[in-house]
């Protein structure tokens, strides 16, 4: 195993509101687990940018074969990427956290085939799903994957009294998600909203209310609602545009959001986190919004408690960065012994 083991510390001067937060979260996990930081000078000068360069080198050089350095993916500063393409070159074994495929989620076929060309120069992914591993596998059939899960979400879990009602939580970049503009088609429901950017639409709809943007380790204890939704596209009737169909890839952090929060979750049948909720009984699945008020009519107040009390371990487990541990522990094992077959 290796001696020494690194992350590339890239997210550390950040400070993000709502969308990213699982970014920072992942580097102090890596941070508690012994991993020591990689970080090169800002640069916002032509003598700031041979600075860093300078320090690249200095890096370079400290990082010897037979030690283990973890990165994030997408890796977007361009002396990182130089600088992990210059580490491929050694001895030296290198894990992805595949955060995002930014192909697929922009529906961009040429930023698919460069980051896959990137991917391909790799052997060791942590990825969010079974749908993912699958997808990455198959593109990349000679790499080792293994399960990331349900982001962690280092905050402290926030249950509050719950029952049901028709009122849906919905928390995230609110400009990106164009079916919020066809809400106020649902009359029967009403929406608590929380993020950036949202669409005159949306805040002029009647059953819908916008709450602002808010620091994310507070979120949990803020959202209001009976159902927290996963769901993205351009449309609420079915998973239409990029955005819908990067659902059956990813685990969204809004469910770690929800969880934390103890608020049963409304997802996708075909979202990559479906099998997740449904195997440990935490929500419903559905295939269009307009299922929903049929959908809560149908529950009873026992199967809604029962999926609340289904949260409670796992809000312990996220809030405590047990999903990133895990499966760095087994990805080092895998690493340690090569005969281990990893992926799915």
């Amino acid at each position: 195993m290796a001696s020494d083991r690194y992350f590339l510390h890239t997210y550390h001067s950040i400070r993000f509101m709502h969308g990213g937060v699982g970014n920072t979260d992942a580097e102090k996990i890596l941070l508690a687990e012994g991993y020591l930081p990689v970080r090169l000078p800002e640069s916002h000068s032509l003598l700031g940018t041979f600075r860093r360069w300078l320090a690249m080198k200095r890096i370079l050089r400290k990082i010897s074969p037979g030690s283990l350095v973890v990165c994030q993916f997408p890796l977007y500063p361009r002396m990182y990427q130089l600088m992990i393409s210059q580490l491929r070159e050694k001895d030296i074994d290198i894990i992805l956290l595949v955060a995002d495929i930014d192909g697929l989620k922009d529906g961009n076929p040429s930023l698919l085939i460069k980051e896959l060309k990137q991917m391909a120069s790799f052997n060791y992914f942590v990825a969010h799903n079974n749908a993912m591993m699958k997808y990455l596998s198959h593109q990349l059939p000679a790499a080792k994957f293994v399960q990331w899960g349900p982001f962690d979400f280092l905050t402290k879990p926030r249950f509050v009294p719950r029952k049901i009602s028709n009122e849906i939580c919905f928390a995230g970049n609110l400009g990106k998600s164009k079916f919020l503009d066809e809400l106020d088609h649902l009359p029967q429901l009403y929406f608590h909203t929380y993020g950036p950017d949202p669409s005159k639409f949306l805040k002029a709809a009647g059953n819908c209310k916008w709450y602002g943007v808010f620091d994310p380790y507070e979120l949990p204890a803020m959202i209001q609602g009976s159902f927290g939704l996963i769901w993205d596209g351009d449309s609420i009737h079915q998973a239409s545009g990029s955005l819908g169909d990067y659902m059956q890839y990813i685990n969204h952090h809004k469910l770690s959001l929800y969880i934390l929060a103890g608020m049963p979750v409304l997802a996708p049948v075909f979202a990559g986190s479906a099998a997740y909720i449904r195997e440990n009984g935490i929500g419903w699945l559905i295939n269009s919004l307009d299922e929903i008020p049929g959908l809560i009519s149908a529950l009873t107040e026992d199967d809604y408690q029962r999926a609340i009390s289904n949260m409670r371990n796992m809000a312990n487990e996220i809030s405590e960065g047990n999903h990133l541990r895990s499966a760095l522990r087994e990805m080092e094992n895998l690493i340690k012994n090569p005969t281990i077959r990893g992926g799915i």
